[in-house]
């Protein structure tokens, strides 16, 4: 991979894992006070004691799964490669629900200031998804950096309304929070597990840090660092803010705007400025959460697709952005179909929020307790591991009956992409697929060692002692070829690199990666043309968030003087969402190495 990868640090890792969980914040206390009442503030915050030894236990996945892929790569490493399946189906129907509740939730807060009509919201919800979809498609780059303004704007804005609300609020007011506590022990067994399972949706997005395990410097302490910063995050902001909105709120405001609690609790104490500043940071980073829970579904699906649990057509790439725009469509029709079919209800959707999450959390946690087993650990923490075990699986089986919508529907949708997993395991399904052109599975290329290198392997089989002289190109332009052939010549060599960048945008990398059948033609028809031209051409490929990184490193790399690329046929669309190749380049290439730009 390039120096683009690799390069996240623990703060940027905690920008986007909070990125996902500080969201909840803005719809979870509403969505807990329709079945716990004032009672929300408690349960979410005796629900972070597991909370917190489930954070220990992604950090290990983390580390034991550097390639990523989270609760797919866990459970099948643990119990075997349907198990796999299974955990894809349930985070899968966990990012469906992430998608319609993020999106239509940062709308109703948009609402709560410009008064769009009960009537209005769903449709400007499908808007966003629409916009988010032809995002996806185009490849909208993700950057860690957007996701640290987020989240800075974010947590600084909560505890200015933590703040405005501790100083200003009167003390009858405050005082409501230990009578909260009080309170508890009115509740029977059953509703204590009710609500303390409930309580779990304050955490979803704890699953984004193992699927960023490729971006991270290292595996040592920046996940460890960036859970820390995490939970500390979580533990200042969730509960605080829900005990302050249930003491805060009139018993009116509290049924009525159960969408948008903070914005009411901002406007309650801190007017119309910290309402405004409430409703633009939570719109925002909820759109971007829905964003990042799109990116993260069609990472597992197309996870799915190579262990082929679904079908291969489902993978097949746009030819123009490279981007796999069926798997993209179906991740953003879904949530949309969602939203229709509850008619935007906030509470229907916490309702079929928690199968995926809490399956999803329940597998990965006993999944970790396998391999420890199995690794021969009998110690404290393998214990404590498993008690966690059974608090999040106590959970999900209390979810299971408690929340029958959910189970229905997370039972229905798993079901039907186990049968879909089923039939495309034993060849049926990509069969039948096969004979509508259309949805025809992409032609596979025979990957032999001699159709690419990486860029860290042809770095140790360099050519000669330099300057040598390296092509880029995203097309097979001859002339872009023969510039290269004759300043290689010219410098008495007798071969020169090629390189093709498979740009990944957003910040999860695909796992099992290797060329697309475009970068595998493009390197292909370079090498046809160098050497017919008389000289043998190097085909060299790279996996990268940056196209221009890849190219930069590969020239520092591979000791070249001279890097030759052909004149950006990139729209103006593209150059907005996914960079500017030239300038990027040129910023990155060291001062010594020229950049021949053909045509």
């Amino acid at each position: 991979m390039s120096r683009s990868a690799g390069r996240i640090g623990w703060v940027l890792v905690w920008a986007v894992v909070f990125c996902d969980i500080g969201t909840s914040v803005y719809y979870v206390p509403g969505l807990l006070y329709k079945t716990t009442g004032d009672r929300a503030g408690f349960f979410v915050l005796s629900t972070m004691i597991a909370f917190i030894f489930l954070c220990i236990k992604e950090v290990e996945t983390t580390r034991r799964f550097p390639a990523g892929g989270g609760v797919v790569s866990l459970a099948d490493k643990a119990f075997g490669p349907w198990f796999g399946c299974l955990g894809g189906q349930m985070i899968m129907v966990d990012f469906f629900l992430t998608v319609s509740i993020s999106a239509i939730s940062g709308v109703y807060y948009v609402d709560s200031v410009l008064q769009l009509g009960d009537g209005v919201v769903v449709p400007a919800t499908l808007a966003c998804l629409a916009v988010l979809c032809g995002l996806n498609i185009v490849g909208v780059k993700e950057s860690a950096s957007a996701s640290l303004a987020l989240a800075v704007l974010a947590i600084t804005v909560d505890f200015v309304v933590i703040g405005t609300a501790l100083f200003t609020a009167p003390p009858e007011v405050l005082g409501k929070i230990p009578e909260e506590f009080a309170s508890i022990a009115q509740l029977d067994t059953w509703h204590l597990l009710v609500g303390y399972s409930g309580a779990w949706l304050a955490f979803s997005g704890l699953e984004s840090m193992s699927q960023l395990a490729p971006a991270m410097r290292d595996l040592g302490p920046t996940p460890r660092k960036a859970m820390i910063a995490v939970v500390i995050s979580v533990l200042l902001t969730a509960p605080v803010l829900t005990f302050l909105s249930t003491a805060s709120l009139s018993p009116e405001i509290k049924v009525a705007e159960s969408e948008r609690f903070m914005s009411e609790l901002a406007g309650l104490w801190g007017g119309a400025g910290l309402k405004l500043a409430v409703v633009l940071s939570a719109s925002s980073l909820l759109l971007f959460a829905a964003n990042t829970a799109i990116i993260g579904n069609y990472h597992v699906m197309m996870a799915l697709v190579r262990r082929r649990f679904l079908p291969e057509a489902l993978g097949a790439l746009s030819h123009r952005f490279q981007t796999p725009y069926r798997a993209i469509i179906l991740c953003t029709a879904i949530p949309a179909i969602i939203l229709l079919a509850v008619a935007g209800n906030m509470e229907l959707l916490g309702e079929l929020y928690a199968f995926g999450l809490l399956g999803a959390f329940t597998l990965a946690s006993v999944g970790i307790d396998a391999l420890r087993w199995r690794d021969g650990e009998r110690g404290a923490g393998f214990w404590l591991g498993v008690v966690t075990s059974v608090a999040v699986g106590i959970a999900f089986a209390v979810n299971l009956v408690a929340k029958e919508m959910a189970t229905v529907f997370g039972a229905s949708v798993g079901g039907v992409g186990m049968i879909v997993a089923y039939l495309t395991h034993s060849g049926r399904l990509d069969a039948l697929l096969a004979k509508v052109p259309r949805l025809r599975p992409p032609v596979e290329f025979e990957y032999t060692e001699a159709s690419f290198l990486t860029v860290e392997k042809a770095a140790s089989l360099v050519v000669g002692v330099g300057p040598n002289v390296l092509v880029a190109s995203r097309g097979a332009t001859r002339k872009i070829f023969k510039e290269a052939v004759d300043r290689a010549r010219a410098r008495g060599l007798d071969h020169v690199y090629a390189i093709y960048v498979d740009e990944v945008p957003g910040l999860f990398y695909p796992q099992l990666a290797q060329p697309t059948p475009e970068g595998l033609t493009v390197l292909e028809a370079a090498s046809a043309s160098i050497e017919a031209m008389g000289l043998r051409c190097v085909p060299v490929w790279a996996l990268s968030h940056s196209a221009a990184g890849s190219v930069a490193d590969a020239a520092e790399s591979l000791q070249c003087d001279t890097v030759v690329i052909g004149a950006t046929q990139r729209t103006f669309l593209w150059s907005a969402l996914r960079g500017k190749f030239i300038g990027d380049l040129l910023r990155q290439l060291p001062q010594q190495i020229r950049l021949i730009v053909v045509g």
